[in-house]
């Protein structure tokens, strides 16, 4: 399975981005975050994860705290990270490895739209548009 995205209106009560996948995807989005600061403005998670909605995220160097976060942007969504932000969720993204089952959210200063990742919680069937089935 590796990894997977997907963009959810309503997740938890709130809008959500869910990154959820295995220990290898677990893996690649760690190394992905801890390398973001050598990362060019407008790289995609594509080569990480499968964007089961089709909309694809955007990977945004920023400076300003008030850029941070994950924005829906035309048809896709847009991932502004800080470099110190970006090591923070590494490390988050770290305890995922060594795990069977769990998730973490990576926050970022007031976003209105949530950044879950998850490993052995959610089927590779789910699907925004999808009644979801029970997890795993």
């Amino acid at each position: 399975m590796a990894l997977r995205s997907a963009y959810f209106g309503r997740w938890k009560g709130s809008p959500t981005v869910l990154l959820w996948g295995d220990t290898e995807g677990m893996r690649e989005l760690r190394d992905f975050l801890r390398n973001a600061r050598n990362v060019a403005s407008g790289l995609t998670l594509q080569r990480l994860c499968v964007a089961v909605d089709n909309k694809t995220i955007a990977v945004k160097a920023v400076s300003d705290r008030r850029d941070t976060g994950m924005r829906l942007v035309q048809n896709g969504l847009e991932w502004g990270l800080r470099p110190d932000l970006a090591d923070e969720f590494a490390e988050k993204v770290d305890r995922l490895v060594a795990s069977s089952a769990g998730h973490q959210y990576l926050d970022a200063y007031g976003s209105s739209i949530v950044v879950e990742v998850s490993t052995g919680e959610y089927p590779d069937s789910l699907h925004p548009e999808r009644k979801p089935t029970a997890a795993r």
